[in-house]
Order: structure tokens, then C-alpha cells, then sequence
């Protein structure tokens, strides 16, 4: 069953053109999908790469139920579930052969509740939150323009979430190698975070400060994966989503085919290497930029 498993890895990796092995530190990926065409797989494909390969480590607890580990002693990864609850994203996992609850129990995996406890722009869209708010500090503020936090309180607060749940703001290893893979915090939906902002304008402001401002956790080293819907976002509301790409090393597209020709094939899956830093190695040891696609059946 593992070698089944770590085969369908390998084929979705050779398809997107994506190199083997752990994400590389403070990378970006975005995969960008439409209604007839989700892209949850390509989200959940990149979640167990985070996570790494269950038989890594010989000695690890859990591993023969598809997941876990030896406790660690801060998580690996952490996913946001903004979208989808956590029950949701483990049988999806189950499926792919991944044991989540049991990356929970080694510690690998921390999840944070954006959906059943909502943040502040949920809970309290546009209301100041009382005078102790304003004298809290964090790292949103420090990635926008004048470092102007106003109105970024539910950004703010989902960051703090996501740094306390890594263990906070702090290196396991002192090793720089990009290759030695990274902490990775995975978004199940951009778009939920942009929809509960008041404004369109506020949404441009809070999603991309509070990328840039998980990006920089663990001295920036800190990756992300993040999932947003190109065809559910209004079209005077995409800024947030534009700079999202602007910020992605590699963009996963998940697009419907429309002609009718092949019933049996439902999309096609491009990625675009931007960067070159999640893409295969050319031949002269060097990674280049380019895009690759594949159709889904």
C-alpha cells in the first residue's frame, strides 16, 4: 500500500514538474482552481509533501497507521482550516493514505480553527475590538504601508494563532540549507479570509500582510501553501489575490476543460514555475523557470 502511495506522489510530482524531496524553506505555492475544476488534491498532494514521507524515520511512532511520528517538539506543519473543517481535510487525507490524526498526536501537525472559531473579522467585522487591542502588537502591522494595522484585527489575530501553534517564533535547526525542508503553514482557502473582511479593499490589504507576515517566522524561513478560487472572487476583488501570485515561486492552475471533446477527462493542471525553486533540476544544474500541465480524468 505504501508503495502504491509513494508512486501516486511521484507521478504528481513528474506531471507539475515539481523536484522530490522536502519543500524548500520559505517557498510559496499557490494553487489556483475554479468551480468545475477544484483543486483540492494538488492542495492535499502539497500537504502530505510537507509533511514528509511516513517511512522517513524507522523509529517512529505512528508510522504504521500512515502518519505521525516521534513527539516533536514543535509541529511541522500547520494547516488553516478557514474552509473546510479538520474532519473534512483527514478523510480526504485518509484516502491518499495519511493518518492526520495521528500527525496530530506525534505533534507534526498543528491545526487552527478558522471556521468553528471564528477570528476577528468573523466575529466582529469593522467594530474596534476595546481599547486593549490597540496595544497589542504583532507582525501584520509590520507588513503594511506605514504600518498601518487599523482595521487588520482578524488578520492579526489569525496570525498570532498560527505562530503560537508552531511553538512561536523560533528555529529548530540553525542548518540554512534550502533543502533541508521547511515549516510549513498550508491556507485550505484565501478566499474565506478575504470574504470576511467588510471591504473589498480591506481584503486586499489583510490577506497579502498576513502571507508576508507567516513568511517571515522562523527568520523567514517559514513556506506556504495556500488554495484560492479564481472564479468565486468578484472582479473589482482580486487585489489580494494578485498579489498572492506575485509572491508564489510556483502557481498550480486547476481549469475546466469546456470543449466536450473527451468526456473522460474533466480539467488540466498547469503549474508555472515562476521562481525555479520547486521546479526539477535541468539537465545543467540549474532550475528553470517554465510551465508544465497535465489533464485530470
Amino acid at each position: 500500500f505504501i508503495p502504491v502511495a509513494m508512486d501516486r506522489e511521484a507521478t504528481m510530482d513528474e506531471a507539475l514538474g515539481i523536484r522530490a524531496g522536502p519543500l524548500p524553506r520559505g517557498v510559496h505555492a499557490l494553487v489556483e482552481d475554479e468551480i468545475a475544476a477544484g483543486g483540492g488534491f494538488v492542495l492535499a498532494h502539497l500537504l502530505a509533501r510537507a509533511l514528509g514521507r511516513r517511512d522517513e524515520d524507522p523509529h517512529d511512532g505512528g508510522v504504521e497507521e500512515g502518519g505521525g511520528g516521534h513527539r516533536r517538539a514543535s509541529p511541522r506543519v500547520c494547516l488553516v482550516c478557514a474552509e473546510q473543517d479538520f474532519a473534512h481535510h483527514a478523510r480526504v487525507m485518509g484516502k491518499l493514505g495519511r493518518n492526520l490524526r495521528a500527525d496530530v498526536s506525534s505533534g507534526a501537525l498543528a491545526v487552527v480553527d478558522a471556521l468553528t472559531t471564528p477570528f476577528a473579522w468573523c466575529a466582529n467585522p469593522g467594530r474596534a475590538s476595546g481599547p486593549s487591542r490597540a496595544k497589542m502588537t504583532g507582525g501584520v502591522e509590520a507588513h503594511t504601508r506605514r504600518a498601518d494595522a487599523s482595521g487588520l484585527d482578524g488578520a492579526r489575530d489569525l496570525f498570532r494563532d498560527i505562530a503560537r501553534a508552531l511553538g512561536g517564533d523560533h528555529d529548530d535547526d540553525d542548518d540554512d540549507d534550502d533543502t533541508a525542508g521547511a515549516v510549513v503553514v498550508v491556507f485550505d482557502s484565501l478566499n474565506a479570509l478575504a470574504d470576511g473582511e467588510p471591504t473589498a479593499a480591506d481584503a486586499d490589504r489583510a490577506v497579502p500582510s498576513l502571507l508576508a507576515s507567516v513568511s517571515s517566522l522562523r527568520r523567514g524561513s517559514t513556506a506556504i501553501v495556500a488554495l484560492a478560487h479564481r472564479d468565486a472572487c468578484p472582479t473589482d476583488g482580486r487585489g489580494w489575490l494578485d498579489a498572492a501570485r506575485r509572491r508564489a515561486d510556483v502557481v498550480v492552475s486547476c481549469r475546466a476543460l469546456t470543449t466536450g471533446h473527451a468526456a473522460d477527462v474533466h480539467g488540466r493542471v498547469s503549474a508555472e514555475h515562476r521562481t525555479g525553486r520547486m521546479a526539477t533540476t535541468a539537465t545543467n544544474g540549474s532550475a528553470a523557470p517554465r510551465r508544465v500541465g497535465a489533464r485530470v480524468r
